[in-house]
C-alpha cells in the first residue's frame, strides 16, 4: 500500500529535527511503498507525524495515521481533538503517552517505539581507564537536569562535554561550580564521533511534566554507541572505572540492536495500515 508521511519537520522547516527522523526519514528508508507526502500523488494511508493538518485530513479518504511523540495537547487542545476525530489510530512510542491518551480518545492507540537505523551507528566506543568526561546530548531547552548533576562532577574530577543546539546558559551559582565544559553544535553528520570522545553518557531525571512522557530514544542513541548511561549519582560513580562500562554497554548495545532497529517499526506500522484497511473495508460494506 502507497503511504506518505506528512512530516513535523517539513511543516515547521526544520529539517533536522529528532522526531522526523527516527518516526519518519528512517522509516520511509527501509519502506519501499513510502515517501514523504508530494501534494496531487495518490495514496492508500497518510501518516500525519506530529502534523495537526486538520482540513486536509477531512478530505482524504484512506487510512489516516496520527503519529504522536509529546503531550501536544497542553500547547495545541484544538487542533489535537478536531485531529483526532478525523484519524483512524493514533501511534505514540511510550507506554505513558498511550495511557493518558485513551482516557479521552476514541480511537485506537498503539504503541511504536522510537528505534533507530543501525547503519548510522557505526561508530563504537572503546572503553579504557578512568572517566574523565561525560557527555550529555540533546535540545538546550532540555538540559534543566544539568543542575543537579555539576556538584557530583566536580566532585569526581569529571568534565562534562554538552552537545546541542546551543549553548547552555548557567546561572551565576551553577556557574560557580567549578567544572571544566566544552560545548559542540549539534551536527547529524559529527554528533557520534562527538559522544564517543567522552567516557559515558549522563541523563539525569527531569521533574517537568512532559519528560514524563518521553521515549527512551536519547539512551538507546548512547547504547547503540557503546556508550553506558548513568541516570543517577550510583551509577555516575560506578562509570568511573572501565570495567563496569565495559560489562554494562556490552549488554545494553546487544538489547539495543535487538530491539531497537528501525526494520521492526516499519513492519509494525505496514500491519497497523493494513488492519485499519481492512476494517474500513468492511465498515463501509
Amino acid at each position: 500500500m502507497k503511504t506518505a508521511f506528512y512530516l513535523y519537520s517539513v511543516v515547521h522547516n526544520k529539517l533536522d529535527t529528532a522526531s522526523s527522523r527516527i518516526r519518519g526519514d528512517w522509516l520511509i528508508k527501509y519502506w519501499q511503498d513510502a515517501e514523504p507526502i508530494h501534494f496531487g500523488r495518490n495514496y492508500d494511508a497518510i501518516i500525519y507525524q506530529k502534523v495537526y493538518e486538520v482540513r486536509h485530513a477531512k478530505v482524504f479518504k484512506g487510512v489516516k495515521i496520527l503519529d504522536v511523540c509529546d503531550p501536544d495537547w497542553l500547547q495545541t487542545k484544538e487542533p489535537f481533538v478536531e485531529m483526532i476525530k478525523e484519524v483512524d489510530a493514533v501511534t505514540c512510542p511510550t507506554e505513558n503517552l498511550k495511557r493518558v491518551m485513551e482516557q479521552w480518545v476514541d480511537k485506537p492507540v498503539i504503541v511504536i517505539p522510537d528505534r533507530h537505523d543501525l547503519e548510522y551507528f557505526r561508530e563504537k566506543k572503546i572503553h579504557n581507564g578512568r572517566a574523565k568526561e561525560v557527555c550529555w546530548f540533546g535540545y538546550s531547552h532540555n538540559s534543566s537536569p544539568l543542575k543537579s548533576a555539576r556538584k557530583y562532577l566536580t566532585e569526581n574530577d569529571l568534565a562534562i562535554s554538552i552537545i546541542a543546539d546551543q549553548p547552555v546558559i548557567l546561572s551565576e551559582q551553577e556557574a560557580g561550580i567549578n567544572v571544566h565544559e566544552r560545548f559542540t553544535k549539534w551536527n547529524l553528520d559529527t554528533v557520534n564521533k562527538e559522544i564517543i570522545k567522552s567516557d559515558f553518557v549522563i541523563m539525569p531525571g527531569s521533574k517537568a511534566p512532559a519528560h514524563h512522557f518521553k521515549s527512551n530514544n536519547k539512551t538507546i542513541h548512547a547504547h547503540l554507541l557503546n556508550m553506558p548511561v548513568a541516570t543517577s549519582v550510583e551509577e555516575l560513580e560506578r562509570y568511573i572505572d572501565p570495567k563496569n562500562r565495559i560489562e554494562d554497554a556490552g549488554k545494553n548495545l546487544k538489547i539495543a540492536e535487538e530491539q531497537y532497529d528501525v526494520k521492526k517499526s516499519v513492519k509494525e506500522f505496514k500491519e497497523l495500515i493494513e488492519r485499519l484497511s481492512e476494517q474500513n473495508r468492511v465498515s463501509h460494506k
